[in-house]
């Protein structure tokens, strides 16, 4: 078994066999032909065998040493291959990213932030991960992701939140319903509406309750749906009207819905980027971030 071998002595071997002359590879390798000598023999000990036959004329490369020579450069080889590809990861020309996000920006940002990504990183492999929220940060905080794109509710002492979009809720309903005119509403006004709702265990919908207390709990609530596209394809159908966040109107875009400003009170949700607090992003995922970022921020109003 050959232990304690470094790659210093297999490079001088392999320079000596190239050369044909301990002189000239001491040259070549910047060292005395005393330390080029040391090396060999190390390695000589280390496998317990002559690879240099040696003579006071001529070296050349024993029988033993003809079969360990291509090794011997498969091992240079795969050495240098590895720097290469360690060095292609910091620049940010390989590698790959995992990323966790809710499912409002899956729907909505998502797709222009991994355009925009690939676009200028194309070697980059993305894996997305697309969850609500709270599964989207015990994804990071597992390791599992290295950020999310989401919300992050309350403050966690191992996350950081990076804000980047203040989503108000509106009122979505189909454009030949009596509130598509109105320019703005308030929720006291609609509170008799036929509201489609998210189901109980949803987080947004518990924001909403939160904000509104007693004021939510006379919604009409006989259609619940688990996802805000569920939502806006039955208000599409005017069977109902929403409550969403305003991303959402990027996702129904080219559905027969208007979108209302609704207040008394103003309802937002905070958006952004959840990421490990203290752990350095790796490069492709800090140029992701900074992507996610541009993109977000572009679209908070």
């Amino acid at each position: 078994m050959i232990r304690d071998t470094s790659l210093g002595e297999i490079i001088a071997f392999v320079t000596v066999a190239r050369l044909g002359s301990f002189a000239l590879a001491a040259d070549e390798l910047l060292v005395t032909q005393s330390a080029l000598s040391k090396r060999i023999k190390k390695l000589e000990d280390s496998i317990g065998a002559s690879l240099l036959d040696r003579t006071t004329r001529s070296v050349a490369v024993s029988t033993l040493g003809r079969e360990f020579l291509p090794k011997a450069k498969r091992i240079i080889e795969d050495y240098n291959r590895s720097l290469n590809d360690m060095s292609e990861l910091v620049k940010v020309r390989k590698g790959i990213v995992t990323l966790s996000c809710n499912m409002t920006l899956s729907d909505t940002l998502l797709p222009e932030i991994i355009d925009r990504f690939k676009t200028t990183h194309p070697n980059i492999r993305v894996r997305v991960h697309e969850d609500s929220s709270p599964q989207a940060l015990e994804r990071v905080l597992s390791g599992q992701s290295e950020l999310a794109f989401g919300t992050l509710g309350e403050p966690h002492p191992e996350l950081d939140f990076e804000q980047l979009i203040d989503d108000r809720f509106v009122i979505a309903c189909h454009k030949n319903h009596p509130l598509a005119s109105a320019t703005s509403t308030t929720w006291e006004e609609v509170k008799n509406q036929h509201f489609i709702l998210l189901r109980p265990e949803s987080g947004t919908r518990k924001l909403l309750q939160r904000h509104l207390g007693t004021l939510y709990d006379v919604l009409s609530n006989d259609i619940q749906v688990g996802h805000f596209h569920s939502q806006l394809s039955l208000v599409a159908r005017g069977i109902g009207i929403a409550a969403t966040p305003s991303l959402i109107r990027l996702s129904g875009r080219d559905l027969d819905i208007a979108i209302i400003p609704i207040s008394e009170p103003t309802i937002s949700r905070k958006l952004g980027i959840v990421t490990y607090k203290g752990r350095a992003l790796s490069p492709a995922a800090e140029k992701l971030r900074e992507v996610a970022a541009s993109v977000m921020q572009g679209a908070d109003g």
